[in-house]
C-alpha cells in the first residue's frame, strides 16, 4: 500500500534551516539535479545560474552537510553581507576601473578561499610559514572572517598596507616593508593553486539571486566577480588544485552583465550549470524534472522505493462556485499557482499535506484526496507563503518593506488581474506614492515573479511569466497580468 498524502515530507523553504532542524532528513531526501554536486566538487563548473527557488542555495547546503563523508570541504560565503556596491572602490593600489574591481574581487575570493585550506589539517599550507603569518594578517585586518564587509568598507577609502613577514619568497622578492591588496593577489593565488590535500574544496558565493541586483549600480561589480571567479579557477585548473570557487546567480542577472565579459559565451556553454526544472508541456509534464523532484523527494524521506504525487490528486480539479465553477487538468492547475519552480511547488504540496493532516474535512477513505482539501491547501499557499514571498523579494532594495509594501497595496486596490503600467502608477497616486517609480516597481515585481507580461499572438494571447523562460525581460509599455496565486489570495476579479 502507498503511504497517505499526510505523510509524505516536501522540505522547508530554506534549506539552511532545513539544515539546522533536521540535517539528515535533509540529506536523505535531497535531489541532486543531474549529478550537479559531484559537477562543482568536481571543478568541472563554476556557476550555478537558475532563478530565486529553484535550488542553488539548497546545493550549497548540501554539498555543506555531506562533509562528513570525507571527500570534501565547504565554505558557503553569503554575498549580501559584502558591500556590493563598494567593491569598485576598494583601493587596491591601481587607478580606478574594471581592472581594479576585477583585482578587489579576486582578493576577496582568495582571502576566503585561503580561509577554507587553512581548515583542512591535512592541506600543505598548514606547514607553511609565510602562508600562516600573512593568514593572520589578513584576519588581524578582517579580511578573512565573517566581519570581511565592514574591512571592505575601510578598505574603500584608503589603500590598505600588508606588513611583509620576514621570511619566505615574498620577503626576499619585495624591497617594500608592506604590500598593497594588488601586489599580494599574484602571491596568494600561488600558494592556493599549489596547496595539496586528499580533500577537495569548494567556496560558494551564495546571496547571489537577490532581486535588488537587476539595480544597475550593481552591474560593474557582478561583472567583475564574475571575471574574477573565471580568472582564479582558471588559475586552479591549470594547476590542478584541489578546489573551486562556485558563484550561485540569477541568470537573467549573468546575461545582463554577459556584453562586459569577452569569455561570458564560454562560461556559460562549458563552465555554467543551469538548474533547470521546466515543466514539459502536453502529458510529458507528468514526468518532467520539478514532478520527478516532489516523487524522489518523498520516495528518499520515507524510504521506499517511487512515489508519484499527482497521483493523490483527481484528474481534474474544479474551481470557483459550486455548480457554476470550471474544471481544470490538475496538473495545470498546479502549476499556475506556481511560478514553476522546486520551492513554490514543495510548499503547494505541502500546505495541501497540512490541511489533509489536520482531519478539519474529516475522514473521507477514498482515493483521491478531497477537492475542499486542496481548495483549502491552496487557499493557505497563496495568502500566507506566495503573498510573504514576493514581498521578501524586495529585500535589499532601496526603501524595500516601503517599496513591497506599496507595490502589493497597488495590485490589490487594481482589483484586476489584467492591467498596464498607467493603471498601475493610477494606484500608487491614489496610495499616495505617486513620487515611488511605477516602472521601477513593477519590473521588481515581474523579476519576482508576481507579474508577467500579457502578450499579443496571432490566434490568442499568451502570459509571458520571468520563471517560465530563460533570459526573459519585462515589457513596461504592455499589458500586464497578475499570477494566479496572488488573483486566489486576494479573490480578485479575473479578466481583463
Amino acid at each position: 500500500m502507498k503511504p497517505a498524502y499526510r505523510d509524505l515530507y516536501f522540505g522547508m523553504s530554506d534549506a539552511r534551516n532545513e539544515v539546522s532542524e533536521d540535517e539528515s532528513s535533509f540529506v536523505k531526501s535531497y535531489v541532486d539535479l543531474n549529478n550537479a554536486s559531484q559537477a562543482l566538487v568536481n571543478g568541472r563548473k563554476f556557476l550555478v545560474l537558475g532563478p530565486k527557488g529553484t535550488g542553488k542555495s539548497a546545493l550549497a547546503w548540501y554539498l555543506r552537510a555531506t562533509e562528513q563523508e570525507g571527500s570534501h570541504l565547504v565554505l558557503v560565503r553569503d554575498a549580501t553581507a559584502l558591500p556590493l556596491a563598494e567593491v569598485p572602490r576598494v583601493q587596491t593600489g591601481q587607478v580606478a576601473g574594471p581592472e581594479r574591481t576585477v583585482v578587489a574581487w579576486k582578493f576577496i575570493l582568495l582571502c576566503n578561499y585561503l580561509e577554507l585550506l587553512l581548515r583542512d589539517k591535512d592541506c600543505t599550507l598548514q606547514f607553511d610559514k609565510e602562508v600562516q603569518r600573512v593568514a593572520k594578517l589578513l584576519r588581524d585586518f578582517g579580511f578573512m572572517g565573517d566581519a570581511s564587509g565592514r574591512a571592505l568598507l575601510n578598505a574603500s577609502s584608503t589603500v590598505i598596507q600588508i606588513p611583509v613577514p620576514k621570511l619566505g619568497p615574498i620577503y626576499k622578492r619585495e624591497s617594500k616593508p608592506s604590500l598593497n591588496i594588488y601586489n599580494i593577489v599574484p602571491y596568494m593565488e600561488t600558494w592556493v593553486s599549489r596547496a595539496l590535500s586528499s580533500s577537495r574544496h569548494v567556496l560558494l558565493i551564495d546571496g547571489l539571486d537577490s532581486i535588488f541586483l537587476n539595480d544597475e549600480k550593481y552591474d560593474e561589480s557582478l561583472a567583475s566577480l564574475v571575471q574574477a571567479a573565471y580568472s582564479v579557477n582558471q588559475k586552479l585548473m591549470s594547476c590542478e588544485a584541489s578546489g573551486c570557487i562556485v558563484l550561485l546567480l540569477r541568470n537573467d542577472a549573468f546575461s545582463r552583465i554577459a556584453l562586459s565579459l569577452p569569455d561570458s559565451q564560454k562560461m556559460r556553454d562549458d563552465l555554467a550549470f543551469d538548474l533547470d526544472w521546466r515543466v514539459l508541456s502536453g502529458a510529458a509534464g507528468v514526468n518532467a524534472p520539478l514532478i520527478q523532484l516532489a516523487n524522489q523527494k518523498a520516495a528518499k524521506a520515507l524510504d521506499i522505493d517511487s512515489v508519484r504525487v499527482l497521483e493523490y490528486f483527481p484528474p481534474r480539479i474544479k474551481v470557483g462556485q459550486r455548480g457554476q465553477g470550471q474544471s481544470f487538468d490538475t496538473l495545470r492547475y498546479l502549476l499556475l499557482m506556481t511560478r514553476h519552480t522546486p520551492r513554490d511547488l514543495l510548499r503547494l504540496f505541502e500546505e495541501i499535506r497540512k490541511v489533509e493532516a489536520s482531519g478539519i474535512y474529516g475522514p473521507k477513505p477514498q482515493r483521491y484526496l478531497d477537492q475542499d482539501v486542496i481548495r483549502e491547501g491552496v487557499l493557505q499557499y497563496s495568502s500566507k507563503y506566495f503573498v510573504g514571498a514576493i514581498s521578501n523579494e524586495f529585500a535589499g532594495v532601496e526603501g524595500g518593506p516601503e517599496s513591497a509594501a506599496s507595490a502589493i497595496s497597488a495590485l490589490k486596490t487594481l482589483d484586476k488581474q489584467q492591467f498596464n503600467a498607467k493603471e498601475f502608477a493610477a494606484a500608487l497616486a491614489d496610495l499616495g506614492k505617486e513620487t515611488i517609480s511605477a516602472e521601477k516597481l513593477l519590473t521588481l515585481l515581474f523579476y519576482a515573479g508576481a507579474v508577467g507580461n500579457m502578450v499579443a499572438g496571432r490566434s490568442e494571447s499568451y502570459m509571458h511569466f520571468y520563471h517560465r523562460r530563460d533570459d526573459s525581460e519585462v515589457y513596461l509599455k504592455g499589458s500586464f497580468i497578475l499570477h494566479n496565486a496572488l488573483v486566489h489570495a486576494w479573490n480578485v476579479h479575473r479578466g481583463a
